[in-house]
């Protein structure tokens, strides 16, 4: 089954699959990337890596207006419970299972922090079981060495890595990154957004494919076909 993966810009990523629709750290409204504003977009899951504003920004105006369930650590969880829109806490390591498969919250590296300073727990990422694939979502990280464990517990067919350097990897790190995960398709996320995170995605991709991995660089608003 295909899973239609939507890019719009920063970490801002939609997976389709079967009718299901999943949102990863909403940013739409105040992203200068972004193809569609917030209310364009109609997710039954929104999943959250971090509390950082440019990837939690939209997700509870999205929340209250789609009725779409909030996933993530215990602490982000517990705060957009507070607010009364639809949540599920997990931790890292721990798994579930969902109407559209099954999803792993697993480490980053990085800090959680909402804008208006209540702390977010930990940083993490998301293996998402959609379609029959498993798509690795990083989130904001920096390299670890226990993503070539990840390639052991998952086969991992397609990763979404950042590669904007200053808060997270850079395109060098990102590359190492990829080679551990032994996927054969990676995006790049978290660049270009900012001045500080400006890099040149074509030679990230170059990279990527001397190494025989299939690079997807996509502009916000274009998606890929994962078969």
């Amino acid at each position: 089954m295909a899973v239609k993966i939507i890019y719009h810009g920063h970490s801002n990523v939609e997976l389709h699959s079967d009718g299901r629709r999943i949102q990863l750290d909403p940013f739409y409204d105040s992203n200068p990337l972004a193809d569609v504003k917030s209310h364009g977009v109609d997710p039954q899951f929104i999943f959250l890596s971090h509390a950082h504003f440019d990837h939690v920004d939209d997700a509870e105006r999205i929340a209250r207006r789609t009725g779409a369930v909030i996933v993530a650590n215990f602490e982000i969880a517990s705060y957009y419970e507070k607010l009364g829109v639809k949540t599920i806490g997990m931790n890292t390591g721990g798994g579930s299972k969902f109407a559209f498969g099954h999803a792993n919250l697993v480490q980053a590296f990085h800090t959680s922090t909402f804008p208006d300073g209540t702390p977010g727990g930990a940083p993490g990422g998301w293996i998402i079981r959609i379609g029959g694939k498993t798509i690795y979502f990083a989130g904001d990280t920096a390299l670890f060495g226990d993503m070539a464990l990840f390639a052991k517990l998952w086969q991992i067919d397609f990763a979404c890595l950042p590669i904007g350097d200053h808060f997270t990897m850079g395109p060098e790190h990102a590359l190492m990154a990829a080679e551990m995960l032994k996927a054969p398709h990676v995006m790049p996320i978290h660049y270009n957004t900012f001045p500080p995170i400006k890099q040149d995605a074509a030679a990230f991709g170059q990279r990527l494919r001397e190494k025989q991995i299939d690079a997807v660089i996509l502009n916000p608003g274009q998606e890929f076909n994962l078969v």
